[in-house]
């Protein structure tokens, strides 16, 4: 079984906490190697499955430069880590987001 362990927090004192467990979290990250993961390359016909987009429409994006991609005699090639920026560049927020920011 779990044990349950209960310690009482001043505000302050919980702030503080999440912001060092945080801290602790984003450092390791950082210093990290980074995973074979991220360096993953791949094709156009792999980077369409990945987006779920036309091969076309990846074309489209490249001959407008915008998309990030790799380009070797006449093959495209993709970065996963690239592409997954590029997704979150698009990044909308929603309402509740922005009313959030506005009452901060």
């Amino acid at each position: 079984m779990n044990d349950i362990i209960l310690i009482p927090f001043s505000k302050h004192e919980f702030r503080n906490f999440l912001k060092d467990c945080i801290n602790e979290v984003l450092i390791d990250k950082l210093l990290k190697p980074p995973s074979s993961n991220e360096f993953e390359i791949l094709t156009i016909k792999e980077a369409s499955h990945y987006l779920n987009l036309a091969i076309q429409t990846i074309y489209g994006f490249t001959s407008k430069n915008e998309i990030p991609f790799i380009k070797r005699g006449k093959k495209l090639y993709f970065r996963k880590l690239d592409l997954e920026s590029w997704l979150l560049e698009g990044n909308r927020k929603s309402n509740s987001e922005i009313l959030k920011e506005l009452n901060k």
